[in-house]
């Protein structure tokens, strides 16, 4: 198995957002399930702190299941919530363990509650809160196929597990929830699903010969600076009839993505449009042709600002 701190580096990606329909915890309703497969691994040590587990072998499990050893308060983790994580993993067969994350800040990458990248572990966080550590119990074949790309099993018959001692470091906004902000004349109109995916509607009028850019949602959160890498979830369509959909993290695997803005690669009209925008924004970016790399068309953009690393 690839080694997960690898795969989680190299993700660049949708989710649909719902909550808990009871009191938000493993076991409740809507919440992944507990069971035995968790529940018999212990673990001692401070969060965020690489924990001295006991994983009791063999494990097997017909379904990934959770245990909380730690309670955090900090935010519930929903549906299409990108979360930080510190994590140590196990081979449930033999419970030796395979490898942990550091525990020193280095693994700064995201990965979203839904999205398709380590499906069967992100998707166990969801109804923990930011602050918690989970044990989580994962059949080893579906483990194995998120990571290496492959849809995992569909049946429920018994299978070895991995096992993961999860700490939940940081959550980040499932989507841009500012205040509407009126359209511009001429401007592509942006209708959000409710999961946060935008569909963007371009006009038939020309497109701009220069950046434009223009607020969707107004945030309320800090601004990000060029210095800040930033957390998004965008799509991106051409302006030239008829317009497509060109790229989106929304439909592109189900995953938020980082956008370090003092990159030199990142284009100027994005990072300007970017820099100084607030955490909580929808943010409308046209890039024209000239600028828009790999399309004869100019792009018009719509970034979520979910939050900043």
């Amino acid at each position: 198995m690839r080694k997960i701190s690898a795969l989680v580096v190299t993700v660049g990606l949708l989710a649909s957002l719902t909550a808990c329909a009871t009191t938000p915890a493993p076991g409740a309703a809507g919440c992944p399930p507990t069971g035995d497969a968790a529940s018999v691994v212990t673990a001692t040590g401070a969060f965020g702190e690489k924990p001295d587990a006991k994983v009791p072998s063999p494990i097997v499990t017909t379904e990934t299941q959770v245990s909380t050893l730690i309670e955090g308060d900090g935010d519930e983790v929903v549906e299409g919530t990108p979360v930080l994580i510190d994590y140590t993993l196990y081979d449930g067969t033999t419970g030796a363990e395979v490898e942990d994350s550091g525990y020193d800040g280095s693994l700064n990458s995201p990965i979203t509650v839904g999205g398709n990248a380590l499906a069967p572990l992100a998707s166990a966080l969801e109804c923990s809160r930011v602050g918690s550590r989970v044990a989580v119990a994962i059949k080893a074949s579906e483990l194995s196929a998120s990571v290496n790309g492959g849809a995992g099993e569909a049946d429920d018959s018994p299978d070895a597990a991995y096992v993961a001692v999860v700490d939940i470091r940081q959550s980040f906004l499932p989507k841009a929830n500012g205040r509407h902000v009126l359209g511009e004349q001429g401007m592509p109109a942006v209708v959000t699903a409710p999961n946060g995916a935008p569909g963007i509607t371009v006009p038939a009028s020309a497109a701009p010969t220069s950046p434009e850019s223009h607020l969707v949602l107004d945030g309320s959160g800090r601004e990000l600076t060029a210095d800040d890498t930033a957390v998004v979830q965008f799509t991106a369509v051409t302006w030239d009839s008829p317009s497509t959909v060109a790229t989106s993290s929304w439909t592109n695997g189900g995953a938020a993505t980082s956008l370090p803005l003092g990159d030199a690669q990142i284009p100027d009209s994005i990072r300007d449009a970017l820099v100084g925008a607030t955490i909580g924004s929808q943010v409308m970016v046209v890039v024209p042709a000239d600028e828009a790399a790999g399309t004869p068309s100019p792009l018009v953009y719509v970034f979520d600002l979910l939050g900043a690393l």
